[in-house]
Parts: C-alpha cells; structure tokens; sequence
C-alpha cells in the first residue's frame, strides 16, 4: 500500500500477517535486518506499527523500475532485459 505522512512524506507500507507465527516471525525479522543495513540502493524502514492485529513496516516509497533507472540510466525495457 502506499500512503503519505503528515510531513507530505510518500511512504509505502508493507501489512503482514500476525495470526500466523511465520507472519510475526517475518515482521521480526524484517525489522531487524532492514533497520540496520543502510546502503543506497535499499529503501529506509521509516517505520513499524504493533497494534492490536496489525504489522506494519513502513518504507520510503520507490516507484516500480526507478532502482533500474538509477542504475541503468533511462534504458528501453529491451535494453534493460539484457543487464538481467
């Protein structure tokens, strides 16, 4: 889902189950390995939401192919499938 902070900040947002315990032990985990590698092409957990039934991670939002666009330039998508 994608949403937006009071800060006009675009965000996206990541729901995960939490009736399962693979669910709650994903959120766990995603949690943990996101919040702590930082690197350029990896989008920032702003976020997490523990509330009643509710997990959610929240991300600074990329809009789809704009990490391609980054490392590849403004490529045509035949062009892009060969670098794939």
């Amino acid at each position: 889902m994608q949403g937006q902070l009071p800060d006009g900040t675009v965000i996206a947002v990541k729901q995960l189950s939490s009736k399962s315990r693979q669910g709650n032990r994903e959120f766990l985990n995603e949690m943990g390995i996101i919040s702590c590698l930082q690197h350029p092409n990896l989008v920032k957990l702003h976020g997490c939401c523990i509330e009643s039934d509710q997990l959610l991670l929240v991300y600074e939002y990329m809009e789809n192919n704009s990490l391609a666009r980054a490392l590849f330039g403004e490529c045509s998508s035949y062009e892009m499938s060969n670098f794939i």
